[in-house]
């Protein structure tokens, strides 16, 4: 399956390989109907959800074997590899699912929310290497995260619920993100006051970025969305953003992981 989708995923179409047994019946048939298009990306998907559905134990051998029945073919084993990356983010396109899921069944439990990006805090910050869930400083104030990233910068989180409010009707943030937004701000500022004592629990720890998560952005007419876009320009180090948010940029990130292709323009002239 490794071997078929990374060929498929670049080719377009099933490509004879001596090393896969697919009868010429229904090569042929699935290739005559087949939108190449269509089924590069299908089959890049299926490659990326196959490799995370199985552990990292149970993928080596496979995967081993893969490489070998592509040696001809090292453009498909470069496909193979990128899909690879998605691994090292510890969730995928599955994890996404589940996480949507949760979001139209259990739009107002907090506690469910809070678990979940305590098993998957990727996706509250791509960069996090090291996270505190509720940390008690001093038992005054209390975030839902606090996120070191791997530069040694820090995130604090506060989250309420995909059923809460982010807009309102008349276009401005809703009573519930700005007490939100408050409550990570004052934190930051808690912290930021204390440096040296806060070095203590949080190591090299220096002003924060702060991420406010509240709602969900999919729902929200255009003049909403523009004064959304517009109260984000008017925030330095704070973000506020609804639950839909985090979906589809961790979506994106697993693309550009697993395509690994980035568009470099060299020495553009802007006339």
């Amino acid at each position: 399956a490794l071997t078929l989708l990374s060929i498929t995923a670049l080719d377009g179409k099933i490509s004879p390989n001596p090393m896969i047994a697919v009868p010429s019946p229904i090569q042929n048939a699935a290739n005559a109907k087949g939108d190449p298009r269509v089924m590069r990306s299908d089959a890049s998907h299926a490659l990326r959800t196959l490799i995370l559905s199985l552990p990292t134990e149970d993928l080596m051998l496979p995967l081993s074997q893969s490489v070998m029945h592509l040696m001809a073919r090292q453009d498909a084993v470069a496909t193979l590899i990128n899909a690879l990356g998605v691994k090292w983010l510890r969730f995928g396109p599955p994890v996404l699912d589940q996480y949507c899921g949760l979001i139209a069944e259990s739009p107002n439990d907090e506690p469910a929310f809070q678990g979940f990006f305590c098993r998957y805090p990727q996706l509250l910050d791509p960069m996090a290497v090291q996270v505190w869930s509720q940390p008690d400083f001093h038992g005054s104030l209390e975030p839902d995260f606090v996120i070191r990233r791997a530069d040694d910068s820090y995130l604090v989180v506060e989250i309420e619920c995909p059923g809460k409010l982010l807009m309102t009707k008349g276009s401005q943030l809703s009573s519930e993100a700005t007490h939100a937004e408050n409550q990570a701000v004052e934190y930051e500022s808690f912290l930021s006051d204390r440096i040296p004592e806060a070095r203590a629990h949080f190591p090299k720890y220096r002003r924060a970025d702060c991420l406010v998560i509240i709602g969900t952005e999919t729902g929200l007419d255009l003049s909403q969305s523009e004064a959304l876009e517009r109260a984000k320009q008017r925030r330095q180090n704070v973000r506020i953003a609804g639950f839909d948010w985090l979906e589809s940029r961790a979506r994106r990130l697993i693309e550009n992981v697993s395509h690994g292709t980035i568009d470099v323009v060299t020495r553009h002239r802007v006339t």
